[in-house]
């Protein structure tokens, strides 16, 4: 009679964990939902039990002749007192099947479709899966199929759990996820609980209820007893902690959600193998339970398959490990089987495979043909109201506060106020909210007070049509109208836009929008026009947009500005004239600079190149005529030294006073000296004459190789190593050009000015590093040229000498900047060249330095400026004649 009564009082403990059930859904759905939840978990145990009584028990435990499912026990007459409570314990079990899918496919499913599913769950799918595995069971001898081979499932990983799950499976890839959970191209959203402390006491009603559940298996008050409740606790224990730390590191704290549902699965895991396993090892079951629970979870967010308390995960996942886990670390003698370790985990693998295609196959294919018949799902409308009101029209006081903000927002009726429940949370919400509206009516009633006074008009408009909504009385004084009449006027009717510039009364409230205040044109009712100066701003609240726009008559502040620009305008007109005064006399200044300076050089150069040229060009010219005089009257003597052999005395004498040998030798090589030095000096005079070009005013192709050459040799003494200063190295990396049209004297002194700033910038760097005790480094100037889109010539000029701040380098074009001492330098060398390049020769040019790594100057002017320029006298030739 004990055992009796001990599977009582198990059967209470199971039947506490409908409660816990209902807790933990509730608390884990949002609260628009709970009632319906609640009313599930509540009804499905009913239908269950009344099913399992006249089918269900009849097909789980029946006599089974073949094996696969019950035939007797129909309509079961409890007339004894074991047999009740048996029924009583079975019955627990079925209803924890059964109540699994609730969880899952909560806040979206008809509450008529889910009893459906309650009753395909208790009356067929569970009962024959049950039949299988634990037929016989209440006599000790198991002739269910799965049974009858060795599987051993003590308390129901797969039998109670597993089904519970893969039917959740299957009727969530069926009805789908909630609305807002996988939003399209975005990360999953995560649908928060309504009430998580609810749900933590339910986790523990389901775990003092688990003690039931696994103690009450043993269907006797035994000595297994204790050993199979602390396993549980230490299982489900195990399962939480393993779920925290896994939940800290992943998420960076330790969710709740997480927390129970850990714990949840080290108890489904441990249900399988509590009886024959030690204590360390249901630890172990327990921890990797909620691992397999976390895994599961991801996969199905992955999947984007919608469990809304993760029952999947936590009875299928973790009921597959814990049904494996009785293979893996059972005790063969308490298992009783007569297996070996692999031969017991293949009967295991063969029931969770069977338990997997049985639940959810079958429960997929019925529900696939409901669904067809009768929508399984509620409508997107009844899911976003929620299914406490769509399937049961239970109002809560939360609705009913819904309901008056609702009509509140449709009607703008700010008098409205919500009824308050004393001593409730919601009572509490509805007082607070009425007291904002008093105060958003207050403050209402005082903006509308000082609109009404204001001196400006102020009035309201939507976006759609531009009509007026509202108008103060300042605004129908300004423009002329009735306040009733300005309701429902375009705005635009109160404006003109200055000179018509904008005509698409859009892009004009766009323009006010951007500019913040603005001056326009106002339209008075009987046609008259006046200044009026206007703000538009956009205000939006949710969904609804309109603006508001502030005006002022300003018509007399537009005359005394009238009055004051015109006093104002003389000066200014003043000042303009000074300053294109003082702007012409420095242009003449630096032009008058310039042409006197590339005159004087020019002329200096020329005259100098063609003096000197005259007499070098006769010495060189006479040079050859006398090497080839010599050459014969050598040879003649020579004649007469081998005619006659013996001279004279007074012959020979002389020959041996003046050497004769070594005149004839030295002689020669002091002609050929002389026409080396002539032919220097003529290159050098063509080299000058090169560069100053006075004869090449006008625009010539020339090759630009030659000018940087003759201009190299002007500055060759300079280049040299000498007490001041090393040797300066030139780099020279020309590019294949074509001839270039330009003004080659004035490029020439480019190209003067540029190399002769980065010699001077060597130079004095050199002196400042000796000062310092430092050694120079070799200094070079590179000269490159190149083509570029066979319409460009670019010549870079690069030193590696001290470079130039930011600041320095964009001062070096402007007149009489200059870096060099008082008396080295004017400050316009480089501002001549800058219009040479630019104005003369429509180029380019500029600089790039810094401080430590040197300076470069790129030069870039166009391949055919002669083609250019012709264009542009074209152009003024057409523009004269145009006028």
């Amino acid at each position: 009679m004990i055992d009796t009564l001990w599977l009582l009082i198990c059967s209470c403990l199971v039947f506490l964990m409908q409660a816990g059930f209902m807790c933990l859904e509730s608390g884990l759905t949002r609260s628009k939902n709970s009632i319906n939840v609640a009313a599930k978990n509540l009804a499905d145990f009913a239908v269950s039990a009344l099913l399992f009584w006249a089918v269900g028990y009849g097909l789980m435990f029946g006599s089974s002749p073949n094996g696969w499912f019950g035939s007797s026990h129909f309509w079961l007459n409890l007339d004894t007192a074991k047999l009740a409570a048996f029924f009583l314990f079975q019955v627990m079990f079925c209803g924890t099947s059964v109540t699994i899918v609730s969880g899952a496919v909560a806040e979206r499913m008809k509450f008529s479709a889910y009893l459906a599913l309650v009753a395909l769950v208790s009356g067929l799918i569970y009962p024959i899966f049950g039949h299988l595995a634990w037929n016989g069971i209440d006599k000790g001898i198991f002739t269910g199929r799965l049974g009858y081979l060795g599987f051993v499932d003590f308390a129901g990983s797969t039998v109670v759990h597993s089904i519970g799950g893969w039917v959740s499976l299957a009727a969530l890839l069926l009805i789908g996820s909630r609305s807002g959970r996988f939003p399209k191209d975005k990360p999953s959203q995560k649908i928060h609980s309504s009430n998580l402390q609810f749900s933590v006491l339910g986790t523990m009603l389901l775990w003092f209820g688990w003690l039931g559940f696994n103690g009450g298996s043993t269907l006797a008050f035994n000595e297994q007893v204790p050993r199979i409740m602390a396993n549980t606790v230490l299982a489900g224990a195990g399962g939480m902690v393993a779920a925290g730390f896994l939940s800290w590191g992943k998420r960076k704290a330790p969710q709740v959600e997480t927390l129970i549902n850990g714990t949840l699965a080290g108890l489904v895991a441990i249900t399988a193998s509590c009886h024959a396993v030690a204590t360390p090892i249901a630890v172990v079951i327990g921890v990797t339970g909620a691992a397999v629970m976390i895994l599961t979870e991801i996969l199905l967010e992955n999947l984007h398959i919608d469990d809304a308390v993760g029952a999947v995960a936590v009875h299928g996942g973790a009921g597959v490990w814990g049904t494996l886990a009785v293979g893996l670390f059972g005790q063969p003698e308490l298992l009783g089987t007569g297996l070996d370790r692999y031969a017991q985990l293949g009967v295991q693998l063969l029931g969770i495979f069977v338990g997997f295609g049985w639940g959810f196959g079958l429960a997929y294919l019925l529900l696939f043909w409901v669904n067809r018949i009768v929508p399984l799902r509620v409508s997107k409308s009844e899911e976003k109201l929620g299914l406490n009101i769509s399937e049961h029209r239970a109002k809560t006081e939360i609705y009913d506060l819904f309901q008056v903000m609702e009509k509140q927002a449709q009607t703008y009726d700010l008098s409205l106020r919500a009824p308050v429940e004393p001593f409730t949370e919601v009572g509490l919400i509805a007082e607070r909210y009425n007291a904002v509206m008093d105060a958003l009516e207050e403050a209402v009633t005082r903006t509308e007070a000082i609109v009404k006074t204001a001196m400006n008009g102020i009035v309201t408009f939507d976006d759609a049509h531009f009509e007026i909504t509202t108008a103060n009385p300042s605004a129908a004084t300004i423009f002329g109208y009735e306040v009733k009449q300005l309701i429902g006027m375009s705005i635009h009717r109160l404006w003109q836009w200055p000179d018509d510039e904008i005509e698409d009364e859009e892009k004009l409230l766009q323009e006010l929008l951007n500019t913040g205040r603005h001056e326009l044109v106002g339209c008075r009712s009987d046609g008259s026009q006046f200044a009026l100066e206007a703000t538009v701003t956009q205000a939006k609240s949710g969904q609804l947009c309109f603006y508001t726009a502030t005006f002022q008559d300003i018509s007399q502040r537009k005359y005394a500005e009238a009055a004051l620009r015109k006093s104002k305008s003389r000066l200014k007109q003043k000042n303009k004239e000074l300053e294109q005064a003082l702007t012409e006399l420095k242009q003449a200044q630096t032009h008058l600079i310039q042409s006197e300076k590339m005159s004087s050089l020019g002329q200096m150069v020329a005259g100098v190149a063609h003096e000197i040229n005259n007499p070098v060009s006769f010495i060189y010219g006479n040079i050859q005529p006398a090497l080839d005089y010599t050459r014969d009257l050598l040879q003649l003597l020579e004649l007469y030294q081998q005619n006659y052999p013996k001279p004279e005395a007074e012959i020979a004498d002389y020959s041996d006073e003046i050497d004769i040998d070594f005149l004839k030798s030295d002689y020669l090589q002091l002609l050929d000296s002389m026409r080396v030095g002539a032919e220097r000096i003529r290159d050098i005079v063509r080299s000058l004459r090169n560069f100053s070009r006075l004869d090449e005013a006008e625009i010539k192709a020339v090759d630009l190789h030659e000018g940087i050459e003759s201009t190299l040799l002007i500055l060759q003494n300079r280049l040299k190593a000498n007490a001041d200063h090393p040797g300066i190295q030139i780099i020279r990396d020309y590019g294949k050009l074509p001839l270039v049209e330009c003004y080659p004297s004035q490029l020439n002194q480019v190209f003067m000015n540029i190399i002769s700033n980065a010699i001077d910038a060597l130079e004095e760097h050199n002196l400042q590093q000796v000062s310092k005790g430092i050694k120079s480094p070799p200094y070079q100037i590179r000269i490159q040229t190149l083509l570029v889109d066979h319409q460009w010539i670019e010549i870079h000029i690069a030193d590696n000498g001290p470079g130039m701040s930011e600041e320095v380098r964009s001062k070096l074009f402007d007149p009489f900047f200059t870096t060099k001492p008082v008396g080295k330098g004017t400050g316009l060398g480089l501002s001549i060249s800058y219009k040479i390049v630019v104005e003369k020769h429509k180029g380019k040019i500029w600089c790039c330095s810094e401080l430590n790594k040197g300076t470069e100057f790129i030069i870039r002017i166009p391949r055919l400026i002669l083609s250019i320029a012709r264009k542009l006298e074209s152009s003024k030739y057409h523009s004269r004649n145009e006028q």
